[in-house]
């Protein structure tokens, strides 16, 4: 179900959300400058065009989804979250079912006035997510409350630009494409038959994932299967059974891939993420 509105307050995700949401699975808390809210969501279901009167820091903490903003189009999990500054319109669909936490502030408090007045998705550091948690949880003293928000943000300033998220092609029939492998990580169809089923050429649908994404479809592939693997080993399911649902005939070649992407193996990834979430 996509959610139709213009303009949002600070937690009105979780008040439009209607039946893509379990009212009791709803937690808002809301504090003298900021506003966290907890959101579990259904896949399928999004907002559409919309805007807000504060800037948004939007996060899976569980699941994944697509944002769109302009002529952008990001598939995001839990390793980034999307800065959207207060007025630009932006659409969410979930692609899978999970948790969406968002930090709502003022304008005023943005770490500075470069750059973030852009729509921008962030590389978000394990301790930042952690924050946005603990922050979207019930009974913390409002002293508390301030410090960590106070942490977050300076997380927030300092939090890369990431350039290494998997962009969706704006071409519609390379979209359509992107979609389905991320759908199906492990369907190994080339090019020119992924083109056919579009009715284009294959130069024609190189072209779109160039321009649009800024990489070759088979490196886009790479990126995309791996990105599905991420959220395979959040669920908890073994490293070897991944790698064989996302395409990779060997456990050795996903892992030595998944390191290539990430910087560690996937099972360190995996325990890192369990910690996190104790």
């Amino acid at each position: 179900m996509l959610i139709e509105d213009t303009i949002m307050s600070p937690g009105e995700h979780v008040d439009r959300v209607g039946a893509a949401v379990s009212p009791s699975h709803v937690r808002q808390w809301t504090f003298a400058e900021f506003a966290v809210t907890s959101t579990f969501v259904d896949g399928g279901s999004g907002f559409a065009l919309h805007r807000h009167e504060e800037d948004q820091l939007a996060w899976m903490a569980s699941g994944s989804m697509e944002v769109s903003v302009g002529s952008d189009r990001w598939h995001l999990r839990r390793d980034h979250a999307a800065w959207i500054p207060t007025g630009v319109l932006h659409e969410m669909r979930f692609t899978e079912p999970g948790e969406l936490v968002s930090a709502y502030v003022d304008q005023r408090h943005r770490p500075s006035p470069e750059g973030w007045n852009r729509a921008r998705v962030l590389t978000l550091d394990p301790l930042a997510g952690a924050l946005l948690r603990y922050l979207a949880a019930e009974g913390r003293r409002e002293t508390r409350r301030q410090e960590c928000f106070g942490l977050l943000s300076d997380l927030i300033a300092e939090a890369p630009v990431s350039r290494e998220v998997v962009a969706l092609p704006q071409d519609p029939r390379a979209r359509a494409i992107a979609v389905a492998l991320l759908a199906a990580p492990d369907d190994d169809r080339d090019l020119d038959a992924w083109a056919a089923q579009e009715g284009v050429s294959a130069k024609t649908i190189a072209r779109a994932f160039v321009s649009d994404t800024g990489r070759t479809f088979r490196e886009w592939r790479v990126r995309a299967r791996l990105h599905v693997a991420v959220g395979l080993l959040v669920q908890g399911a073994p490293v070897h059974e991944v790698a064989l649902a996302v395409g990779y005939d060997s456990v050795s070649s996903f892992i030595s891939a998944f390191r290539s992407r990430f910087g560690m193996t996937p099972a360190a990834y995996a325990g890192r993420t369990r910690e996190i979430d104790v």
